[in-house]
């Protein structure tokens, strides 16, 4: 699972980080990235769950809502006279349902409100633990982005500066370069998300079970399934920086 493999990369950044500042920065800016990615994976099994809750929801409703059984039809007019006892009278007379099945039917709904609910705020948590990241991410770049042209200013045209890396090495340049992409793609990603948990708020928030018609429902658990708002090729691109 991304989780799993999340964990080994956090491990093996730890083991390798190093202490010139250029590749200091580069490691804590892909720490923080996989703490990052570990977060957007967490985010993800959130909205598969929220999925399946309103999924459920949408199921006990339609089902509360079923139509009414049709005693005119030929065969089920021939099967409610052959079998008239007082339990199919009480039946009939109840609208063709089951008050304990009613019962139990409104306490599922109401069950799958509340997971919702608790799924809008528990997915408004992870959005804001990855703000901080993100920010984390950008204020370390942009610190390290000015130190590196304060460098660059102090030793102007000083060409020996590249032949101090062997060529296994990785130069301070592309180190910082990597940090600012893992900040930018950490940027990408965040809003994503946050207008995905947007999507998935409006539709909790509209779901009522006396007014959500069978097509909303339908819809909602389309958008849900689909998240609009996610590019994958964006969430491909982000996941290449996790080793």
């Amino acid at each position: 699972c991304f989780r799993c493999i999340l964990t080994g990369a956090l491990v093996m950044a730890n083991e390798a980080a190093t202490t010139s500042p250029e590749a200091s920065v580069e490691d804590k800016a892909h720490r923080i990235f996989l703490d990052f990615m570990t977060k957007v994976a967490q985010y993800d099994e959130l909205v598969d769950a929220g999925k399946k809750v309103l999924l459920k929801f949408h199921q006990e409703l339609e089902h509360f809502r079923r139509p009414k059984l049709l005693i005119e039809s030929g065969a089920i007019s021939e099967i409610v006279k052959s079998n008239y006892s007082d339990r199919m009278r009480s039946y009939l007379e109840a609208g063709c349902t089951h008050h304990d099945e009613n019962i139990q039917n409104m306490n599922q709904l109401h069950s799958c409100q509340e997971k919702l609910n608790d799924h809008i705020n528990k997915a408004k948590l992870l959005l804001e633990e990855l703000q901080f990241l993100e920010k984390d991410a950008y204020s370390t770049t942009l610190t390290a982005c000015l130190s590196s042209l304060r460098d660059t200013d102090d030793c102007p045209g000083d060409d020996n500066l590249t032949n101090n890396y062997s060529e296994d090495e990785q130069q301070p340049g592309d180190l910082l370069d990597r940090a600012v992409s893992c900040a930018s793609v950490m940027v990408l990603v965040h809003n994503m998300l946050k207008w995905d948990y947007m999507m998935q708020e409006k539709i909790v928030k509209a779901l009522c079970i006396k007014t959500s018609s069978s097509s909303e429902l339908e819809g909602y658990c389309q958008m849900w399934d689909l998240r609009p708002c996610i590019d994958d090729n964006a969430m491909q691109l982000a996941w290449q920086f996790v080793p």
